[in-house]
């Protein structure tokens, strides 16, 4: 086989290869990407919920105070009961303990309504804590293995590459320019010709053009895509 026909074979196979571990590395970061992104919207999730229970808690203890200083101050104005002088008097301060009773007894309804919303919250946020806890191991263990996979894809793409470019060099300058031009313009820049067909734009090679490229003395360009062609290496 002419040789910079087996040249072009074996860079067309290189750069395959290195496509193929191209595309690879592009889709390992995926499953990580995929995990990344479950975890950040169960945290939010998360979140958003312990922040409404902590809201909940806020008002439950604002409450617990406010009925505790009303219970202080209704002990004390019973207590003056018996030392009030006039009737008007009685009849002020009782209704103050009537009236400060009636807003304890709001507030202790309200912390019950409390009570079983933080409750319920609670129910809410136990299983996404252990969610969060599971879908973190997850991702740290994907992260640790896509590591190792993308160390080893890149060390065989450098060495894939440096044979690409070693072979590229050994080609005659005038293929080779026209190897960078179509390069710049359609991907892959060599097809393979297979019973006359270029099997990248699949048309059908004129019957002497197939002729001259079994012949294998020069390389030829595809009248279609106008890329470079060449036999299998078999």
């Amino acid at each position: 086989m002419n040789d910079s026909m087996r040249r072009l074979a074996q860079i067309a196979k290189l750069s395959q290869e290195i496509n193929s571990l191209q595309q690879e590395l592009k889709n390992l970061p995926a499953h990580v990407e995929e995990l990344q992104s479950q975890f950040n919207d169960l945290e939010g999730e998360y979140l958003n919920k312990k922040n409404e229970s902590d809201k909940l808690e806020s008002e439950q203890r604002q409450l617990r105070g406010q009925v505790q200083d009303e219970e202080a101050q209704l002990k004390s104005k019973e207590e003056r009961l018996n030392s009030l002088k006039t009737q008007k008097e009685f009849q002020a301060v009782s209704k103050e303990i009537s009236t400060g009773k009636a807003t304890n007894r709001e507030r202790e309804t309200r912390i019950e309504q409390l009570n079983a919303a933080l409750e319920e919250s609670k129910s809410t946020l136990t299983p996404l804590e252990s969610k969060i806890e599971e879908l973190k191991g997850k991702l740290q263990n994907a992260r640790a293995e896509i590591q190792g996979s993308l160390d080893e894809v890149q060390s065989k793409l450098k060495m894939l590459e440096e044979s690409f470019k070693v072979e590229l060099s050994f080609l005659p300058e005038d293929v080779l320019s026209k190897y960078h031009r179509i390069q710049q313009k359609r991907q892959p820049a060599a097809a393979v010709v297979l019973g006359g067909t270029c099997q990248e734009c699949f048309i059908h090679l004129p019957p002497q053009l197939f002729i001259e490229i079994q012949k294998k003395q020069e390389i030829h360009s595809c009248p279609s895509c106008h890329r470079l062609l060449y036999l299998n290496l078999d």
